[in-house]
């Protein structure tokens, strides 16, 4: 996987999750979920997620090729993306 493709896609999709108005009936849907609203509605949290998930599509969790840990640092990699992006507001925030 190329990381640099992946972060790219990553932070889209954390900016189109947060930050979209085609996501806002999603989220409110998704606040209304008492433990999983806070883990998806803020930049951070919700970077680490959508990385975790874009990672498992991309590559799957097989017992031959890739192993979870590739996964969760992927995820990682996404969260801090995100975070110097959102903090030295390269993208624009709603918060």
């Amino acid at each position: 996987m190329n990381i640099i493709l992946y972060c790219i896609i990553s932070l889209g999709l954390c900016y189109a999750w947060n930050d979209t108005d085609i996501a806002r009936p999603l989220r409110n849907k998704i606040a209304r979920i008492p433990h999983i609203s806070n883990a998806l509605l803020c930049h951070e949290c919700s970077s680490f997620w959508v990385g975790l998930g874009l990672s498992c599509f991309i590559n799957p969790v097989d017992e031959y090729c890739y192993s979870p840990i590739s996964n969760i640092l992927s995820a990682f990699c996404s969260f801090f993306i995100n975070l110097l992006f959102v903090r030295n507001q390269y993208i624009s925030s709603k918060d």
